[in-house]
């Protein structure tokens, strides 16, 4: 496995793959309650171990990956979670891509890849799962008809495109 690492760590030259630079591309300023204007500088919640994360972006999106036989995306993605520890508190944000130094880290990875179609197959994999949660989630009975009709409507376009 450390050979399979080792064969990638040439990303870790770009700023995506960087600690410090993942910081202060996404630190936040965070004002005192006084309202004099004072402060300090702090990470955003979803920012976790860039070296963790490389691992994750590596075992879940590398066409050598270990994980690469397993179909379900979303199971790989899981499975390459749990086998580089990614904190708890920051799986389901990373299973929906919504974090930012993931999403960072993905997109240098496809880049170096230079693979469109490699790109492509695992971009659709991943919108289709999105869709397909959407379509999942029942409609609340609650919303008045017009608003009712729209989201069964909205559910339809997300089913025909996936």
């Amino acid at each position: 496995m450390k050979e399979f690492f080792d064969s990638y760590l040439h990303l870790k030259e770009y700023p995506e793959f960087d600690k410090e630079k993942i910081e202060l591309r996404h630190r936040i300023w965070v004002e005192d309650d006084s309202g004099s204007g004072d402060g300090h500088w702090d990470n955003p919640p979803w920012l976790f171990n860039p070296d963790l994360a490389f691992e994750y972006v590596l075992l879940a999106y590398a066409p050598d990956s270990s994980t690469v036989k397993i179909k379900d995306f979303q199971i790989r993605k899981e499975k390459s979670m749990e086998q580089c520890k990614v904190p708890k508190t920051q799986q389901s944000k990373v299973l929906k891509n919504e974090n930012p130094m993931i999403g960072d880290m993905i997109t240098r990875l496809f880049r170096e890849l230079n693979d469109f179609e490699y790109e492509l197959i695992i971009s659709g994999k991943e919108a289709i799962q999105t869709l397909l949660e959407v379509v999942r989630k029942p409609v609340d009975s609650r919303l008045l008809d017009d608003k009712e009709r729209n989201a069964v409507k909205a559910k339809r376009e997300c089913f025909e495109d996936a």
